[in-house]
């Protein structure tokens, strides 16, 4: 390993958004949570606001009115463990929002993505109001974000919601919902319990969009005019709350952002698969035959500790009735919910998943790792001679290393693609828009020895200031991307008024357009290109979707 290659390595972990094989570190406190408990501490101003259960006090700052840590739903802890989120109980006088709650317990399973650490006791979410200016609404838009993490790390703290609020005149609500074995688990003994099951994660998000539905007129915010967005698996939770008929009526919007693989082969699977996990993680418990009450008398950290080895991965489990079938077979038979879809991917996806797979060999990639990594998604997809296809289609001396080789192949197979088949699949049944960001001088906070360009996660400082995971890697925008950032803000808050701005034109797929992003003013741009430099006619070739 070059010293070079080492500092880097030693300096941060490449994240990704299907990352299964990091160690699991001790739980550490979070330390952005603890920053910004400081910020609003120094912040007098008392700002109050009404909520079903009882009133609550946040703060103003530079123009933004901020309520932190407000539960949703009762701490999902002992007897609450792996069920369907309860109303929060009310409260008596005045609760203190200043300052952010936990997030989801976690491992360190993305590196620089999220930190270690977090409670069981994470059902709380963070609303973020402009202060009301001349031409604003009555009821300003709501726009709520699904933080990605593969639904095993994250937290909506990590998400500074000012730009969107100030921007985009929006009322904007971030969120945590239960992650990784607490979020997304079966096990016979609690499916035969009677309750929903499985997708708990899934269940928290729509108790989030109940909450606002019923609270968010309090706080100056149109019900009617809710927009759900996310990124990686935030995205991906989006499509599923889409296809969801939980879900239905909680949202008019979608602006589901580089969602990976959701038409890849095995990407969706039975409730009695998922139980194989969950039976593996009771076991390696020591519970031969676990019940119920065994599996929810393990304490946290003995389920942090040994839940990498048993993860639905992100793959999707149909439970019959919170996701009762894929989200390929809702999309084909018109069982979505909403009315315009924002969708599209940044355009150098892969960089990320070819620095994870440096950081996890401890060495920069050769053309024989760049086969290896092949042979791997071969075996996942059970496609004979994948591997010798895509070489041969992306040749490793064809880019400026094999790294870059794979991140291409990664970009276009896990995102492009089966994001451009998502669009032309829900063409007809709702409003679809497109669009790729790329800004090659974006800022990095993942350090690699290969050109990254845009790579996974790298567009989300121009939504959310300063964005840069756990890392110490500062990610601050330079003036000329400021105002690309203001311009994604109005954009993104603005879908229902999306074809009265006239910016971003509706997909069409028969005469397909899509919107650029990230450098300059933002312009539509024909699909033909797009498509050549994804290698859309190879992967249309690829039984793979």
């Amino acid at each position: 390993m070059s010293s070079k290659f080492s500092s880097r390595l030693k300096k941060t972990l490449a994240v990704a958004a299907a990352a299964a094989w990091l160690i699991v570190p001790a739980l550490l406190p979070n330390q952005q949570t603890m920053v910004y408990a400081a910020e609003a501490q120094a912040v007098s101003q008392n700002v109050l606001a009404n909520t079903e259960n009882g009133q609550v006090r946040g703060f103003a700052k530079g123009g933004v009115r901020y309520w932190r840590g407000i539960p949703y739903a009762k701490p999902p802890v002992g007897e609450l463990r792996w069920r369907p989120p309860v109303k929060a109980d009310n409260w008596q006088g005045v609760l203190d929002a200043t300052e952010y709650k936990s997030e989801a317990a976690q491992t360190g399973y993305l590196g620089v993505f999220a930190t270690a650490g977090g409670s069981e006791d994470c059902l709380y979410l963070n609303v973020a109001v402009p202060e009301k200016q001349p031409g604003d609404p009555d009821k300003l838009p709501v726009f709520v974000w699904i933080h990605g993490g593969a639904l095993v790390v994250g937290a909506g703290s990590d998400y500074d919601p000012s730009l969107l609020a100030k921007e985009g005149r929006a009322v904007v609500v971030t969120i945590n919902y239960r992650l990784g074995a607490f979020g997304y688990f079966a096990h016979p003994a609690l499916d035969a319990e009677g309750h929903a099951a499985v997708n708990y994660g899934v269940m928290d998000q729509i108790a989030t969009l109940e909450w606002v539905q019923r609270n968010i007129e309090n706080f100056g915010g149109d019900p009617d005019n809710v927009t759900i967005s996310g990124e990686s698996s935030g995205g991906q939770s989006s499509q599923i709350l889409m296809a969801s008929p939980k879900a239905k009526g909680l949202f008019k919007n979608i602006i589901a952002m580089s969602s990976p693989v959701m038409y890849a082969n095995g990407h969706s699977i039975s409730r009695e698969q998922a139980e194989e996990k969950g039976i593996g993680l009771a076991k390696a418990a020591g519970l031969e035959n676990a019940t119920a009450e065994e599996l929810r008398s393990l304490s946290t950290e003995e389920i942090l500790a040994l839940e990498n080895n048993y993860l639905l991965d992100g793959i999707i489990t149909c439970d019959g009735e919170y996701v009762p079938s894929s989200i390929a077979e809702a999309f084909k038979n018109g069982e979505v919910n909403g009315e315009r879809l924002g969708i599209g991917n940044v355009q150098n996806e892969g960089s990320f998943f070819a620095a994870l797979a440096e950081s996890i060999a401890g060495k920069n990639m050769d053309e024989a790792a760049y086969r290896t990594n092949l042979e791997t998604l071969e075996k996942q997809y059970a496609i004979p001679g994948f591997a010798d296809k895509v070489m041969a289609e992306y040749p490793a001396e064809a880019y400026g290393s094999p790294a870059e080789a794979y991140a291409q192949v990664i970009t276009d197979s896990w995102f492009a693609a089966p994001i451009y088949r998502i669009a032309d699949s829900l063409d007809s049944k709702l409003k679809v828009y497109y669009y790729e960001f790329s800004d090659p001088q974006c800022p990095k906070y993942v350090a690699t020895d290969f050109e990254q360009g845009t790579a996974h996660t790298y567009e989300l400082p121009y939504l959310f200031p300063g964005f840069h995971g756990s890392s110490d890697i500062g990610t601050e925008l330079t003036p000329k991307q400021q105002k690309v950032a203001k311009q994604m803000a109005k954009i993104w808050t603005g879908m229902s008024k999306v074809d009265e701005q006239g910016i971003w034109k509706r997909f069409d797929g028969d005469h397909a357009r899509y919107l650029k992003l990230g450098q300059g003013k933002p312009q539509m741009a024909d699909m033909k290109e797009y498509k050549q430099r994804h290698h859309f006619a190879f992967w249309q070739n690829i039984n793979m979707y």
